[in-house]
């Protein structure tokens, strides 16, 4: 993220506050089946991409939802020339993507690594980073990673996996660290980059190791 995209520390706290609660997808999905999540998800999702629809093309609800939430979005969310998906919308469509897309555990995994090492990655970043690492800093993007290690093997653990699972997600992980850090010149939103990215790769890993996921 460039320093124009940039909103306080303070209402960085308050938008990662509610970007965790979030985690309810992956915890949800853990004690449901993928029909059921999808069932559940699709709606939620139909129902923040329209409300993106009625801020752009609407100024009476879009003037209303910048007073309530204006503080807590970015610029390029609220100086829209042409229709920009907030990052609410993003993540919702990355929980569909991603739910549909892998299996189970690879997507529990994937999607709780978007939302707890991106949280930690930025706020540490713009804490104490000092060292540029591609578009971000190389302090939030080790934080990344170390996060990601700890939520990979939490949920081996929960899973009762082995560990080529945790290499394999592990690895996903680090490859997801590096495609945050240069999601903005890829013009790709790193909501949907780290989830597609993490699950990929480890998918793959386990594919042609013939791994249990």
């Amino acid at each position: 993220m460039t320093n124009n995209q940039q909103i306080t520390y303070t209402n960085e706290l308050q938008r990662k506050g509610i970007h965790i609660t979030s985690m309810l997808i992956p915890i949800i999905y853990y004690f449901i089946d993928r029909p059921t999540a999808l069932s559940i998800l699709f709606p939620l999702t139909c129902i923040t991409l329209i409300i993106d629809l009625f801020i752009h093309y609407n100024p009476a609800f879009r003037s209303f939802s910048h007073g309530i939430i204006g503080h807590l979005m970015r610029p390029h969310e609220l100086n829209r020339t042409s229709l920009v998906l907030n990052g609410a919308s993003w993540v919702m469509v990355a929980a569909v993507l991603t739910v549909f897309v892998f299996p189970k555990t690879i997507a529990i995994i994937a999607f709780s690594i978007v939302i707890l090492c991106d949280m930690f990655a930025a706020l540490i970043g713009r804490k104490i980073g000092k060292t540029k690492f591609i578009d971000k800093s190389l302090e939030g993007s080790i934080t990344f990673f170390v996060v990601g290690l700890i939520v990979c093997y939490t949920w081996t653990q929960i899973f009762k996996l082995d560990y080529l699972f945790f290499i394999a997600v592990s690895t996903g992980t680090f490859f997801a660290a590096i495609a945050e850090a240069a999601a903005y010149r890829l013009k790709v939103d790193d909501n949907i980059v780290i989830p597609i990215v993490a699950g990929g790769i480890s998918w793959l890993i386990l594919y042609y190791c013939n791994g249990t996921y």
